[in-house]
């Protein structure tokens, strides 16, 4: 059994003995528990069939090109799903890498792509992916990936909105990336229980003095801390009445270089000397939870070698943190344990280790940034 159904497996077990949250006793510094750690699968390997989908729907082939940097750029596609789909208890999605013309375009880009949340008139990251370095595949290269996307099935109902961010100028007419997304609906108990809400916890996306203008928060730069408290920072997680699990969704990747200088350091680390972070340098994230310190932590580490890696053109084999070209980036799902009694205060904060920057300014040339995004689903 491959690890991500390992985990899988782990996870159906885990939430199947979860107890009411009034008489689970859990110590406060062992209250989340990591589920999984990468979040996809190759569709060739995948045991998931089908076949056996209820129902299925797919987009048309996106070419992705340049939309521009601000939100309100993003590229607007719609996905018509059935009015009601509540009968249904796990989606899944295929998530389709190609080219457009005569092959992908030349190089790595960050392809983000939100989904609509209507009941709360905000957007969520739906799925981030890496393209691959393009130059050498021809017309026909595709790849296939498998994600889990059960926590959204309450919005994929009736006419549902995904806006697309894609951050490289390499597209031309002759050669693009480009991709398509199946979702498959199953006839199943929802692993999690009923759903019953949702809250965004981090979201580097948003206007944010710290954001470096690519939708990231710069990283160790003076006077622009990723853990200040409007980025980073202690965020109050309201617990619906009724609610017997939360599971924290949480998707961090790693881009700049450093400013090309190996002028970072890591003043708690031994070596200090940074090596182009935060693409090469791989990094932990320390969970708090009411201000507590938990025994487990994010480990940031794109898995870009060995059966995740496949052969392309520029840099694939170099092992990075936080990027992975040509596949989907890791999704990390958590646990929350010890589910306070509504009225409760239940705050959690992520923390990096501490890094100097050499860059003065968070959108100088190459800083080390983190795309971050997290967000808490409520289930019954």
């Amino acid at each position: 059994m491959n690890r991500f159904f390992f985990f899988l497996a782990a996870t159906l077990a885990l939430v199947a003995c979860q107890p009411n949250e009034h008489e689970e006793q859990v110590e406060s510094n062992n209250r989340i528990h990591q589920l999984d750690s990468l979040g996809w699968e190759w569709e060739s390997r995948s045991i998931v069939d089908f076949s056996k989908a209820a129902y299925s729907i797919s987009t048309d082939e996106v070419r992705l090109h340049f939309y521009g940097w601000e939100l309100d750029e993003d590229s607007l596609i719609s996905v018509t799903f059935p009015d009601n789909t509540d009968q249904y208890g796990r989606v899944w999605l295929t998530y389709r890498m190609c080219g457009w013309n005569k092959g992908p375009a030349e190089w790595d880009m960050t392809t983000m792509i939100k989904i609509y949340d209507r009941a709360n008139d905000q957007w969520l990251e739906f799925v981030r992916a890496i393209t691959p370095y393009g130059g050498s595949f021809g017309a026909t290269w595709e790849k296939q990936f498998c994600i889990d996307v059960t926590e959204f099935l309450p919005l994929l109902k009736g006419k549902t909105d995904f806006r697309i961010f894609y951050c490289g100028w390499d597209a031309t007419d002759t050669r693009a990336h480009a991709m398509q997304m199946t979702f498959s609906f199953f006839d199943e108990k929802n692993r999690y229980g009923e759903a019953i809400g949702r809250q965004k916890v981090y979201d580097s996306t948003l206007p944010n003095d710290g954001n470096n203008g690519y939708r990231a928060w710069a990283y160790g730069v003076k006077g622009w801390s990723i853990e200040d408290e409007s980025r980073l920072g202690n965020r109050t997680i309201d617990i619906p009445a009724g609610t017997k699990h939360v599971l924290l969704r949480v998707c961090i990747t790693g881009h700049g270089q450093d400013a090309y200088n190996g002028g970072g350091t890591f003043p708690n680390r031994t070596p200090q000397k940074a090596k182009n972070c935060a693409e090469f340098d791989s990094n932990f994230y320390k969970i708090f939870i009411n201000d507590e310190q938990q025994k487990e932590q994010g480990l940031i580490w794109e898995l870009n070698n060995g059966a995740n890696n496949y052969k392309q053109a520029g840099t694939y084999t170099y092992s990075r943190a936080g990027w992975g070209p040509g596949k989907p980036c890791n999704v990390q799902h958590w646990l929350i344990k010890g589910i306070p009694a509504e009225g409760e205060k239940l705050t959690l904060n992520f923390d990096l280790d501490e890094y100097i920057s050499p860059c003065t300014k968070p959108n100088d040339a190459y800083v080390a940034c983190y795309y971050v995004m997290a967000d808490a689903f409520f289930y019954k």
